[in-house]
């Protein structure tokens, strides 16, 4: 029997509802798959998934006979329950390509998103664009003409299509109301065959012309008619154009009497100047011009966006997991592409396509590609063109990244800068707004609602990072020519002009003129639209920035001049403040907060001095008056701490009371980092505003210097090892102060093993060589030194142990481990998936494509699982992977809406934990939640997302 005859055996006597891949066929033969598929096609038999097309077609009618209308997600647990191994999506597109009215599902409830959401920018480059499209749609009583230009392959025509969609959505047009697309350049060179095609025609009308024929523009009566290209309809077509603009009537081609009435709402696109390509008087019909920005004038982290949407389209196109090497994306964001999206698309496509033929013959799941796929593409090795972009700042939200087919929605796959900032910033005005509503709801008064505006707005401007190439800062500049007024930029780069030269300030911080353009684009609004604009600081402005005050006079006057309005007093304040930021060329200054909080008004005058002496504003006092209400104080507390924290925490410095409990506070309900000191006085503050003003200091260091100041106790130097950790209490005897000693770690740090000594032991230092071979032993805490070499030794201090036992933390590297568990964005909350197959992938792919783990970490979980199927009691499955594959710890938490099955039972909550080997002593206490039976049962019913956070968060630290 050869191969072919052995194949068709196989192929007989296959499971319908999981038919053999050609893979799977080629190792049961011996062979290759390029063989089989060869050998397949030769037989005219199907792949894999057509051989299975009839089997799940006829499940999917027996199914839905017997129940009635499903949904997708209950009919894909209904096919998987009677032996398909099939996850939704595979189910919903099947669905979509066999149904024609036979089958009928349940529609599921959606909540109504904005068409123009899913387009790359439409919260960044294309916001004002989409902003005009909706004015236009929604403009009574049928929206307004609308006229698209923009270069070769923007995605004009994707842009049309949703400003019909949203036209649906808002009922501007009927659901069933059609999209008609005609392209005007098909039929350039035949403008007799164009007119008749898109108008219609008479019998007669020309040869040819045996029937009375409708055109396109009836066809979209009552819709929306969308003429692409349309520099390429003859004049006589936009002369009919005119007539329906107008009056809404026309001739078809060969009338001459009675008009014909439509109602179209009339969309044109071109790549080419309005000017010289379409006549004076169809130009003043169009009342709205939208333009799209070409993909050179868009900020790169949306072309790195574009980039991830088009390899993801590729991987569902092909079925099969993509794994991209960073310096792929870093070579596509480079790259400057003359034909724009359309070319960027058509040169990842020929990547893929490339890296997969290579894969061909390869027993690998996974389809990588590297730096030498992308160097052999012939349009990145002609014409390679980069664009005028930091290599750094690129590498700042690109990594490598693994792409699962049809699971893009789950994730999300750009890597934000670290403080989570958008690349354009937010207008200044409701920032400070903001900020001040949030003050004044907690009734501060109001000198204190501005020294913490002041330093608000301080911090804010010495964080506007500058630039390090001189030719950046014209384009970025020109990036801005969709969101703000073009004479604002020139003013803008006049500005610039004016501090290089008379001036003499010939390094300057060149960012800071992006977020003066965009702030004085917010201004002219502001002004025309008679919003006040409040200054609180502006008398603190004029008196500190005498210099900067007076350039933002001459600043102002120009503006005026320009757009004829009045800029008030207060807004030249906030000029000469973007002035002195601009002037002041230093690098970011994110820095840890301070705040001074005390019973009386003693955290003021601490304050008050300590910024005398240091000529620093960024420390806050809160004062705690005898007679008012803790929980007021507190709740102020939190309102100032969302508003102090730079993104790097904030340390507590307090007198005395309950108040040294409130860095935990802050953390448990702002997730913001915290450490607490107490009993402090003025020189304590002193050094530690010292110490945060310096950036390089992080919260944990400035915390421990602190510590290591008032105890005068050496810091622990704590190597990574795999062995456990431990601790020697040590006294005279080994009874007494070591038991109390020991007693006291063990209540606060249960994973570390505590051993109780004496120094009279004549065997100690033999003793103490045998533990260190089982255990690390971190450090010896008592009240003599035994001097062993390469062991830290703590002196014991009653009040570190009973009182103050939190300053431990620092030693024995415990400080809030739990506070990066769990983090949202590793969250997958009421899943609709319905596989743990799937589950596992998406899971994978959050940790993946968040840099915690390596690629090889999905491989590793699916193994174990294959293995041995981690199911718990309680309807819990709690997977895992190799911890040398792990980066970073990290826990991926899903709750599903319904249960799936998991080796011998069914769960709906999902623990994927990857750990670092070092990291372990922290598994017992994280996971601990998932084995408490009673938590699990009333946890797992919680619907509300950030009440299951909240639980399950609290539940970590216990």
């Amino acid at each position: 029997m050869d191969v072919k005859e052995k194949m068709l055996s196989i192929i007989k006597t296959e499971n319908g509802k999981e038919p053999f891949t050609d893979a799977k066929l080629g190792k049961m033969l011996s062979t290759t798959r390029e063989q089989i598929t060869i050998l397949r096609k030769e037989l005219g038999i199907g792949n894999s998934r057509e051989r299975r097309r009839p089997h799940l077609k006829k499940a999917m009618e027996r199914i839905i006979a017997e129940n009635g209308k499903l949904n997708i997600a209950e009919l894909t647990k209904r096919l998987m329950e009677s032996g398909f191994d099939i996850s939704r999506h595979v189910v919903e597109e099947f669905f979509s390509e066999v149904n024609s009215g036979e089958l009928q599902v349940q529609e599921e409830i959606h909540v109504l998103q904005d068409p123009f959401s899913n387009l790359v920018g439409h919260d960044g480059s294309l916001e004002q664009s989409i902003t005009q499209s909706k004015s236009a749609i929604l403009y009574p009583p049928f929206g307004l003409s609308t006229l698209i230009i923009g270069e070769s392959g923007v995605g004009k025509t994707q842009f049309a299509e949703c400003m019909y969609h949203f036209a649906k959505q808002q009922q501007i047009i009927g659901d069933n109301v059609p999209f008609i697309v005609f392209n005007c350049a098909d039929y350039s060179d035949n403008p007799q065959l164009l007119l008749s095609l898109l108008y219609g025609y008479k019998k007669g009308a020309f040869t040819g012309a045996d029937n009375d024929t409708e055109g396109l523009v009836e066809h979209a009566n009552n819709g929306i008619l969308f003429l692409d290209e349309i520099h390429r309809l003859p004049p006589k077509g936009q002369e009919i154009l005119f007539s329906i603009l107008d009056r809404g009537q026309f001739r078809r081609l060969g009338e001459t009497r009675d008009e014909r009435k439509v109602k179209i709402l009339f969309i044109g696109a071109t790549t080419e100047n309005l000017e010289s390509s379409l006549l004076l008087s169809f130009r003043r019909r169009i009342p709205m011009i939208i333009t799209i920005p070409s993909l050179h004038e868009r900020v790169f982290v949306e072309k790195v966006e574009i980039i991830y949407e088009f390899l993801q389209q590729e991987c569902n196109r092909i079925n099969v997991k993509i794994f991209v090497q960073s310096k792929v994306i870093e070579i596509l964001t480079l790259k400057r592409f003359s034909g724009n999206i359309g070319q960027l698309k058509s040169t990842i496509q020929v990547v893929c396509a490339r890296a997969f033929m290579k894969n061909i013959g390869k027993d690998q799941d996974i389809i990588s590609i590297g730096y030498e796929d992308i160097l052999e593409t012939n349009s990145i090795q002609h014409d390679f063109i980069l664009e005028d972009i930091n290599i750094l700042e690129i590498r700042n939200y690109i990594q490598d990244m693994l792409f699962i087919p049809f699971v893009k929605n789950h994730v999300n796959v750009m890597k934000r800068n670290q403080d989570g900032e958008s690349l354009l910033p937010e207008d200044f005005y409701r920032q400070i707004e903001k900020k001040y509503y949030e003050l004044t709801k907690l009734h501060i008064d109001f000198s204190e609602v501005e020294e913490i505006l002041w330093t608000f707005i301080i911090n804010k401007f010495s964080n506007l990072e500058p630039k390090s190439t001189s030719n950046h800062k014209y384009f970025s500049l020109n990036e801005l020519v969709n969101i703000v007024d073009k004479d604002i930029i020139d003013l803008v780069k006049k500005v610039r002009l004016l501090l290089l030269n008379e001036h003499m300030h010939n390094d300057i911080n060149e960012n800071i003129f992006i977020y003066l353009a965009i702030h004085l684009n917010e201004t002219i609004k502001r002004v025309r639209l008679k919003q006040q604009i409040i200054n609180i600081n502006l008398a603190k402005i004029k008196k500190d920035f005498i210099k900067e005050y007076e350039i933002a006079i001459q600043v102002a006057a120009w503006l005026q001049e320009l757009k004829k309005v009045e800029i008030p007093e207060d807004e030249i304040g906030f000029i000469a403040m973007y002035v002195k930021a601009a002037l002041q060329n230093k690098l970011p200054q994110n820095r840890v907060g301070v705040i001074v909080v005390s019973h009386g008004r003693i955290a003021t005058e601490i304050i008050n001095v300590v910024r005398a002496l240091l000529n620093v504003n960024f420390p806050i006092a809160i004062d705690m008056p005898l007679d008012e209400s803790p929980s007021v104080i507190y709740e102020k507390i939190i309102g100032i701490s969302r508003i102090v924290d730079e993104g790097r925490g904030i340390l507590f410095l307090v007198d005395m009371g309950s108040l040294v409990d409130i860095g935990k506070m802050v953390t448990d309900k702002l997730a913001i980092p915290t450490q607490t000191l107490d009993r402090v006085d003025l020189l304590t503050v002193i050094e530690a505003v010292r110490k945060a003003s310096i950036p390089e200091n992080n919260l944990t260091q400035i915390y421990s210097s602190l510590v290591k100041t008032r105890y005068n106790y050496p810091l622990l130097s704590i190597e990574e090892t795999s062995k456990p950790m431990a601790l020697i209490a040590l006294c005279l005897t080994g009874e007494g102060t070591a038991q109390h000693i020991r007693q006291a770690i063990e209540r606060k740090y249960a994973n570390v093993t505590v051993f109780q000594m004496g120094i009279m032991d004549e065997h100690l230092k033999n003793k103490i060589k045998e533990l260190q071979e089982k255990y690390k032993v971190l450090a010896i805490i008592g009240t003599i030194n035994p001097e062993i070499e390469g062991i830290n030794f703590v002196v014991y201090e009653p009040y570190l142990l009973d009182s103050g036992i939190r300053e431990l933390d620092v030693f024995l590297n415990e400080t809030n481990a739990w506070v990066d568990f769990p983090k949202e964005d590793l969250l997958v909350f009421e899943s609709d998936m319905s596989s743990q197959k799937e589950l596992i992938e998406v899971m994978c792919l959050l940790l993946i494509n968040k840099g915690y783990v390596k690629k090889e970490f999905l491989e590793s979980v699916v193994q174990r699982e294959e293995m041995s199927p981690t199911f718990l009691k309680g309807g819990i499955a709690v997977p895992h992977g190799d911890s040398h594959i792990v980066m970073k710890s990290a826990i991926v938490v899903a709750k599903l809406k319904d249960p799936i099955q998991w080796g011998r039972g069914y769960v709906n909550v999902v623990c994927l934990p990857a750990f670092k080997i070092n990291d372990k002593k922290i598994v017992k206490s994280l996971l601990k939640p998932f084995l408490n039976l009673d938590f699990i049962e009333n946890w797992k019913d919680i619907r509300d997302m950030n009440q299951f956070k909240e639980m399950l968060y609290g539940k970590m630290k216990e």
